[in-house]
């Protein structure tokens, strides 16, 4: 048991910090209002994985391809969205200053959709996770319980830390916070693109 909730704790760590979307679209919403408004973000794949994980296990290897390529294109188009909510921040960057009363709520919701509209926790729970889970759920429920509990416990407190960290960032200056909201902004961009392409086929 220990060994299989070590192993679930590094891929939690894995998954954190490998840079994606995910990660991309926590510090725009870090960079834009603070630690207080992103943090409900780290919380979101507790949200949006609930019916990837059933579909996945269930459901998604007997369908077509076509499906995942219509999920990257619709995701793609939604991390435009993101990218292109942080470049208005970017070039309204005093306007956004007194927008902190944003609730937080809206940036789970937000990461949630982002989450379930991307191919990646599709693809990470069917050929990484998936089969893991299904390891430990042979052995016991409680088992899959306990693989569950050491993955989403190291992946969520990677995400807190590093909203933490890109939250600590935003205060170095308006400079550096304008510059790092141009970055959150191009990445976003640059995974939409790589991911409509991924979803036309064409990569």
């Amino acid at each position: 048991m220990f060994s299989l909730i070590l192993k679930a704790a590094a891929i939690g760590l894995s998954a954190g910090v490998t840079p994606g979307p995910f990660q991309a679209i926590l510090l725009s919403y870090a960079i834009q209002g603070g630690r207080k408004k992103a943090l409900p973000a780290a919380f979101a794949p507790l949200v949006s994985d609930g019916p990837v994980i059933l579909l996945v296990l269930l459901v998604l290897n007997n369908v077509p391809d076509s499906f995942l390529r219509v999920l990257q294109i619709g995701g793609a188009l939604f991390l435009l969205y993101l990218a292109w909510d942080s470049c208005r921040a970017f070039r309204n960057y005093r306007e956004v200053e007194a927008q902190e009363e944003v609730k937080g709520f809206h940036t789970l919701l937000k990461a949630t959709g982002s989450n379930l509209l991307a191919p990646g926790p599709w693809l990470f729970w069917s050929l990484i996770n998936g089969p893991s889970l299904l390891e430990a759920w042979a052995v016991s429920p409680w088992w899959a319980v306990g693989y569950l509990a050491g993955f989403y416990g190291v992946f969520v407190l990677t995400n807190l830390v590093l909203i933490g960290l890109f939250a600590t960032l935003r205060k170095a200056g308006e400079k550096v916070r304008k510059a790092l909201l141009l970055v959150s902004a191009i990445a976003l961009a640059g995974f939409a693109v790589y991911q409509f392409l991924q979803g036309i086929n064409i990569i």
